[in-house]
């Protein structure tokens, strides 16, 4: 057995770690509360519009899947973002981008996508796990990523691309897509047929501004929060520091 050897300082420099940390432990519990009323506020606005406006179907207000035969005459020396399933965040957002080019990943059996595209993974756990983006910042607006993802290309007279994202990225949609997977165990996939047919609210692009606005403010708000609950660690740490 490797012995290590624990610090052990004067009793009341003890004190005064454990008061410190507990100190921080509350702050990150308040932090977290307030992270999931942020969610909760969310819910509460999606709620609100799918009872009070006329609905459409998905397929009539976005393009599912586009062709890759859109980017076919692209240059193969072009340099577009590569977005696997890792890259792509729990929380709505791609955490990486790979920069590739063209040539690189064209014959590959990867989903094609573009700049202000939504993309949400199909395979079972990734889909119950959030995983969804909407993309931006890609190189040269363009990306091919895992073949696993469906694509949704909101059409902007219709309704905004935040609006549609924000109601797909919901724990309710993801619940009922859950139990319209097919395919066997450890492969279950949701069909695209699923999301075609889901009925969207649909307010005027006015409002669809206005309550977009309004998710983006508290957005920005459970971002800071989630920045400060994972400073605790390092804050922790540097107390850790101070006393031993």
């Amino acid at each position: 057995l490797v012995k290590i050897k624990i610090p052990l300082p004067p009793f009341e420099i003890q004190q005064k770690i454990v008061s410190e940390i507990e100190v921080l432990e509350k702050k990150e519990e308040i932090a977290k509360e307030k992270i999931e009323k942020g969610k909760e506020k969310i819910e509460d606005l999606c709620l609100n519009v799918i009872s009070k406006y006329d609905k459409e179907r998905l397929m009539q207000l976005a393009i599912t899947n586009p062709s890759k035969s859109e980017i076919s005459n692209l240059d193969i020396n072009t340099l577009i973002s590569f977005v696997d399933m890792p890259s792509v965040s729990n929380n709505g957002y791609i955490a990486n981008r790979i920069d590739k080019t063209f040539g690189e990943i064209k014959k590959g059996s990867y989903t094609y996508f573009k700049e202000s595209d939504i993309i949400i993974a199909k395979i079972t756990p990734c889909m119950e796990n959030g995983k969804c983006a909407l993309a931006t910042n890609l190189t040269n607006g363009l990306a091919l990523g895992s073949s696993e993802f469906h694509v949704f290309r909101a059409n902007n007279d219709k309704i905004i691309t935040k609006y549609l994202f924000t109601l797909l990225n919901r724990k309710s949609i993801r619940v009922e897509a859950e139990k319209n997977m097919t395919g066997a165990s450890g492969h279950r996939r949701v069909p695209i047929a699923f999301y075609e047919n889901l009925e969207i609210p649909l307010p005027p692009l006015s409002a669809q501004q206005k309550i977009v606005s309004e998710i983006e403010k508290i957005e920005t708000q459970i971002a800071a929060l989630e920045q400060e609950v994972a400073e605790i660690p390092k804050q922790e740490e540097a107390i850790l520091k101070k006393y031993l």
